[in-house]
């Protein structure tokens, strides 16, 4: 949600600083998280040619992807976030 807000904003907003600084918080602490817990359990759970199929299907999967928050993938992903 913040990347779209962000996304609809202008950099001299008041609150635009704010809010990325949140998101920056927040992808640290995601990118931390990921590598001190979850990285070491796929580790032990998969071997390494499956983490490389692994890799190459989310390589080969990259030019579907959004490439703007506003694209409607990325705001159907938002949107199912938050009624979670």
């Amino acid at each position: 949600m913040l990347c779209f807000e962000l996304f609809t904003m202008k950099p001299d907003d008041e609150h635009y600083n704010a809010k990325t600084t949140v998101l920056i918080e927040s992808v640290l602490h995601h990118v931390e998280e990921e590598e001190q817990e979850w990285f070491p359990k796929v580790r032990e759970k998969m071997g390494r040619n499956e983490l490389q199929d692994l890799g190459q299907r989310m390589i080969d999967m990259r030019p579907t992807a959004p490439r703007s928050p506003a694209a409607p993938k990325a705001l159907k992903k938002s949107l199912d976030a938050v009624r979670a």
